[in-house]
């Protein structure tokens, strides 16, 4: 399974921090780059200057065609191929911004509590073949996001950071979790899994 992990650096400017406090004008763009790809996943990370957006794409983006007239960009975007390639046992660092939630009543809500958020991955996880080994939760501010009036206006997401490690079992599952991402709202800024080895059996 081929994909691309790109990581663009932001320019300080008024025009690249208003963009980056809208996550659905973020995705709006980044797809502009991406060829429409549904599969899209990005990150925005909290760094300091410059600002780091990492964005998962299933064909080899054209950034140009996203900010050849938006100049946010403070340099040329980093684009890499990658295959997952997990390997059975294999222990691995992980970092993921999600959207933990629970449906009730045909609606989401938002997970408060960190021991349940932590449940909540190891759920996740262990669906897609691999077994929580710990993580630590950072939680975030409630992240809002605002579309056009007639698109039904501004929409709010409970965003949670979790970094930790993880054994991988059923390989082929959880390179396709890798793929797809992990929980809801993978178009406002969630559920990019991305992973580094630590150790191999």
């Amino acid at each position: 399974m081929k994909l691309y992990l790109s990581r663009l650096s932001l320019a300080s400017n008024r025009v690249s921090y208003h963009w980056l406090s809208n996550p659905y004008h973020v995705h709006q763009r980044l797809m502009m780059g991406a060829d429409g790809d549904p599969r899209l996943l990005f990150r925005i990370e909290q760094t300091t200057d410059p600002q780091i957006i990492l964005v998962q794409t299933h064909s080899q983006p054209i950034w140009e065609k996203a900010f050849a007239d938006f100049p946010v960009l403070a340099k040329p975007a980093e684009v890499k191929e990658f295959e997952p390639n997990l390997t059975p046992g294999a222990v691995y660092r992980f970092r993921l911004l999600a959207n933990p939630t629970i449906k009730k009543d045909g609606k989401r809500f938002g997970i408060i509590r960190e021991m349940d958020q932590i449940n909540w991955l190891e759920r996740k996880l262990q669906t897609a073949g691999g077994r929580l080994l710990g993580c630590h939760v950072m939680p975030r501010s409630k992240q809002l996001s605002i579309k056009k009036k007639e698109n039904g206006g501004s929409i709010t997401h409970l965003a949670a950071l979790f970094e930790g490690q993880f054994t991988a079992s059923e390989t082929q599952r959880l390179e396709q979790a890798i793929a797809d991402g992990i929980g809801s709202a993978k178009g406002f800024g969630f559920g990019l899994l991305s992973v580094k080895v630590c150790s191999q059996l």
